[in-house]
């Protein structure tokens, strides 16, 4: 199917109608059996909708349908605070796309559209020590903060070959040597794990080899994933805070008709809609491998983040007492934003990054903006 063959609206509408109906906010804090056998529910369904198989081409069982579409789901999930790695599994899934051989592709891509393997992506961003990978395939080290990491069957890893090179070595969470443990996290929608490889075995049909521009690509999508995250979850909450200052009376007036209250509201309400406005267009240009993609996706998702920080911190006040409150929706998503904001790169990363784009010319930079090693990612230039 091309991308003729639906229209953003038409699968928003779709996306809208399910979430609405299966993935209300209460279900992040229902109680543990009951919200696993709801998500289970759910995962089939979305698998069943074809969700995963947004952007896999249509020779490996997807739908073919451009990164537009893929942007518009994840900004959805974000409205409802959807508690499942559906993020980390599509960008995993747009990896192997971009990174994997025709053997690959055949193996993995049809699984990940049936939904029948849930998988995650770690994409570190700063200094840090990669995974060993030796010439016997043998993988040493560890990896933090991989997100849902928990929650999947596979994860996909950056290493290093003792040669330099490096490779996205994809790790079942049952192989041996494999020890996946959970990392602190604010956030009750998601989770973060600690992976440590032992000597763990890897087959060749698991390593995707991974160069500059693959990482870059890889990269981008992330960023646009968690800024359409962001930009759902802030017209949410601010539709909410708005519906609330209409209720919520004082001097036997809704409070929403205070000036101040209306001024603090509209200033938010044109921030939201500027995020969204720079988001969707960052997901258009990725979807046509136009040359500014890279630094526009990464000022999308510090813009994106920070804004929806701000927002939902201020709906807490907003709302009065009843904001600050466990029973109320608001700290979830103020939490949910604290990750976003930090998530594949933090907001002052990002800027650094957009900005070694806008002047790759002037400070002589090499087009392509990707410093080597992978480790030295976001070091500045000299």
């Amino acid at each position: 199917m091309s991308d003729a063959g639906i229209s953003c609206a038409e699968l928003r509408e779709s996306i809208h109608e399910v979430l609405t109906a299966e993935s209300d906010l209460s279900l992040v804090r229902a109680e543990p059996v009951k919200k696993e056998a709801a998500l289970e529910g759910l995962w089939r369904k979305m698998a069943t909708l074809g969700w995963f198989g947004l952007g896999i081409p249509e020779q490996y069982g997807g739908l073919g349908l451009s990164f537009r579409h893929t942007a518009l789901l994840h900004e959805e999930l974000g409205q409802y605070l959807t508690p499942l790695p559906v993020m980390t599994t599509l960008l995993a899934t747009d990896s192997i796309v971009m990174a994997g051989n025709e053997e690959q592709k055949l193996r993995w891509l049809a699984p990940l559209a049936a939904g029948e393997i849930r998988a995650s992506l770690a994409l570190p961003t700063g200094a840090v020590e990669l995974p060993r990978l030796g010439d016997d395939h043998v993988v040493i080290g560890t990896m933090l903060d991989v997100l849902d990491g928990g929650r999947v069957e596979e994860i996909l890893l950056p290493v290093q070959h003792v040669s330099g090179r490096l490779y996205l070595a994809m790790v079942s969470r049952m192989d041996l040597g494999v020890e996946i443990s959970s990392r602190p996290i604010i956030d009750l929608t998601r989770t973060l794990a600690e992976v440590r490889l032992s000597g763990v075995r890897l087959a060749p049909d698991r390593l995707l080899s991974l160069d500059g521009d693959i990482w870059t690509q890889i990269l981008d999508r992330a960023c646009l994933a968690v800024a359409s995250d962001a930009v759902g979850g802030a017209t949410r909450i601010l539709a909410d805070t708005v519906a609330y200052l209409g209720e919520r009376r004082q001097f036997d007036r809704p409070i929403g008709t205070f000036q101040a209250l209306k001024h603090r509201v509209a200033s938010w309400k044109i921030q939201v809609e500027g995020i969204g406005a720079l988001t969707r267009h960052c997901a258009e240009l990725i979807a046509d491998q136009e040359p500014a993609r890279s630094g526009m996706a990464s000022a999308a998702k510090a813009s994106a983040t920070q804004t929806y920080v701000q927002v939902a911190g201020d709906a807490v006040q907003l709302h009065g007492g009843i904001g600050f409150t466990w029973e109320h929706e608001c700290h979830l998503f103020l939490k949910r934003a604290m990750l976003d904001a930090v998530l594949f790169g933090g907001v002052i990363q990002h800027k650094d990054r957009a900005a070694r784009f806008a002047f790759a010319d002037a400070l002589r930079l090499d087009r392509a903006g990707e410093p080597e090693p992978l480790r030295r990612f976001f070091s500045r230039p000299e």
